[in-house]
């Protein structure tokens, strides 16, 4: 039992004490305020490109899962991401324009967005309380 115990010890004592010291001075030495102006430095010298292709690979992403999930909630998220990607591209265009048109339109998306998943939900509720899953080939069903 005693070398159990001074097997634990030796374990504290010569690996875990010195990573806890080495990580309680990195934390101590990391100047917040210099990481702070890095991070607006690098995003304000992003071009529109960038933003583009951000949006165009959450699109992208989003139409995939959108194309190939079975199950509705995860249909919807998808649907979520393809607009939060019109939203990346409408805030990147009222930028490089200097115009607040998109951002308006963003205030408009997301008013669309939390309808639509209000309505998807409910949908899914009802499929749910109906047939017990949510499989968007339940939707056969509910055609007249």
């Amino acid at each position: 039992m005693q070398e159990m115990f001074n097997t634990i010890e030796r374990i504290f004592s010569d690996l875990l004490f010195p990573l806890v010291e080495r990580c309680w001075n990195a934390v101590c030495a990391f100047d917040l305020l210099a990481f702070l102006r890095w991070s607006v430095d690098f995003v304000f010298h992003l071009s529109l490109t960038h933003y583009l292709l951000l949006g165009a690979a959450l699109f992208t992403i989003g139409l995939l899962g959108v194309l190939t999930r079975r199950n509705l909630i995860a249909a919807i998220i998808s649907i979520e991401l393809m607009l939060n990607a019109a939203n990346i591209n409408f805030l990147a265009f009222a930028q490089y324009f200097g115009d607040a048109t998109g951002s308006i339109m963003v205030i408009f998306v997301l008013a669309l967005a939390a309808s639509e998943v209000a309505v998807g939900l409910a949908i899914a509720l009802a499929l749910y309380r109906a047939h017990g899953n949510i499989d968007m080939e339940q939707f056969q069903k509910l055609r007249g």
